[in-house]
């Protein structure tokens, strides 16, 4: 029960500090990175809640697909500089 209990405070403050590293990080792609970090604590959360299904789903939708959607996004939107040049 303590180790438990343990181990589900380390993940939470894990999943605080990517959390708020996504929040205020420079650059969009490194926040991505730290989402899906977020990701996969959370489904550690599930696997100590012995809900593996939900775990497992949790990899494949939100890391594997939100991430590449979210990467796909970035890559393909047009950025411009201050001086009007794309780059």
């Amino acid at each position: 029960m303590a180790l438990d209990l343990l181990v589900f405070w380390f993940l939470a403050g894990l999943i605080l500090a990517a959390a708020w590293a996504v929040v205020n990080g420079n650059d969009i792609v490194h926040s991505v990175v730290w989402l899906s970090t977020v990701f996969l604590l959370t489904a550690g959360l599930f696997i100590l809640a012995e809900a593996e299904f939900l775990a497992v789903i949790q990899v494949l939708v939100y890391v594997g697909a939100i991430s590449v959607v979210i990467i796909f996004g970035i890559m393909l939107t047009k950025r411009t500089l201050k001086g009007g040049e794309d780059v």
